[in-house]
């Protein structure tokens, strides 16, 4: 079960990460909207504020991530709930929730200042549940194995 688990971490940091390049080069595919000096150092501006907010979700991203060990404690991985807040309850508390509320209070500001990351905000903790829902099918098809071994020996 521990490589099961370490297994499931590793993919869920992989995507975070995946997730984090793709925002990332989202951010660089951008093009300034004039060609004054203005409109450059403006684009340069986004681009690093944009930066900055892809390294707090970097960092958001791989801090959620260890929560997946928490179902090396058996109480949590046998009960559901505990198991999938472990895997996409950390990330809708980190990620997601911090995001569409920031989101919400730059929208009169700028309407598209925060949208791509927005959007790969909420696209990772459903990547999670999807992670989580193959967990638990591996984890309840080791359970009936272990099940039956025990009974029949």
């Amino acid at each position: 079960m521990h490589k099961i688990i370490l297994k499931y971490w590793i993919i869920d940091l992989l995507l975070g990460l995946v997730l984090y390049a793709a925002y990332t080069i989202t951010i660089m595919n951008k093009t300034a909207t004039g060609s004054g000096f203005f409109s450059n150092v403006l684009y340069l501006l986004n681009i690093v504020l944009n930066l900055g907010y892809s390294l707090l979700y970097l960092t958001a991203v791989v801090i959620c991530s260890f929560t997946v060990f928490l179902n090396f404690i058996h109480k949590v991985r046998r009960n559901a709930v505990l198991s999938w807040l472990s895997f996409s309850g950390a990330p809708i508390l980190g990620v997601a929730i911090p995001v569409i509320s920031l989101w919400i209070s730059t929208y009169e500001v700028s309407k598209n200042v925060l949208t791509e990351l927005l959007i790969f905000s909420i696209v990772y903790p459903c990547i999670t549940t999807i992670l989580y829902l193959r967990f638990r099918r591996k984890n309840r098809i080791l359970n009936s194995f272990t099940s039956t071994d025990t009974i029949a020996g």
